[in-house]
């Protein structure tokens, strides 16, 4: 862990200057050619990719594709909808179509999202074994790479063996969708989230990263505050995302022991 911090997670388009400070950044692949990949990983920063399997937005060239099988139903926060995961030709198109157009233009990992889209409090629960078998064909197709899943602690006795870590987000703070608005999590929220976290990295014997959102330096200062506590590996954002300063000092921080 301590090899691949600071991190960072920026979804808008970022330059080599950006990235160079930070020994890892999840970063959109969409937006860049090979050639601008490989200007990014010049650098020595480890550049890890964005992948979404249970939910895809209208954005995404596969959308059309994915459309035809048929959706479950639709993410109204982020405008994307879930993918029918039962369908093996759904489950082609992501490992054998998608993560190609991703991989050829030159990787160090992949960051796998919206495996929550198959949480247990959800109608697609059903869709778990499915969501495995995914993630285990993309260890297998890319095992030198480092893959982190994020969220979806609940499959990590089943994903453990495929992933190297795993992200989580709004540990310390939240972001209200239906009003807009960023706020700081109670003491009793993060400490209830907090057991959470570490029974499943116990659990797995797998360590994980936390992104953390804000929207002005105070709130920033009080996650900060909170999260330099526990020892583990974190960044600070906005909740879409888009910012990665070029001095990480102030959003992400450093780990020095290398033994986490």
């Amino acid at each position: 862990m301590a090899d691949h911090t600071p991190f960072g997670v920026c979804y808008a388009k970022v330059t080599p200057e950006q990235v160079r400070n930070y020994e890892m950044v999840i970063i959109e692949p969409d937006f860049y050619s090979k050639e601008e990949m490989d200007a990014l990983r010049a650098t020595g920063t480890k550049i890890i990719a964005y992948v979404t399997l249970g939910e895809v937005d209208t954005n995404r060239w596969y959308y059309p594709r994915l459309a035809e099988i048929g959706f479950l139903g639709k993410n109204e926060n982020w405008n994307s909808f879930f993918v029918n995961l039962e369908s093996a030709e759904a489950r082609r198109v992501i490992l054998m179509d998608v993560l190609p157009a991703i991989t050829e233009k030159g990787v160090d990992g992949l960051f796998l999202d919206t495996v929550d889209a198959v949480a247990p409090t959800t109608e697609r629960a059903y869709l778990q074994p499915y969501m495995v078998q995914l993630i285990e064909g993309i260890r297998q197709r890319y095992p030198g790479f480092t893959i982190i899943q994020n969220a979806g602690a609940f499959l990590l006795e089943k994903t453990g063996d495929d992933v190297d870590a795993f992200l989580t987000e709004a540990l310390a703070s939240d972001y209200d969708f239906e009003h807009k608005r960023y706020r700081i999590r109670s003491a009793d929220e993060f400490n209830e989230r907090l057991k959470y976290l570490n029974h499943y990295s116990t659990q797995s014997d797998k360590p994980y990263f936390i992104v953390g959102f804000a929207d002005t330096e105070d709130k920033r200062k009080q996650i900060k505050t909170r999260l330099d506590t526990l020892g583990r590996p974190y960044f600070i954002s906005n909740i879409g995302l888009s910012e990665l300063p070029v001095q990480p000092d102030s959003v992400a921080n450093i780990l020095k022991d290398k033994s986490l």
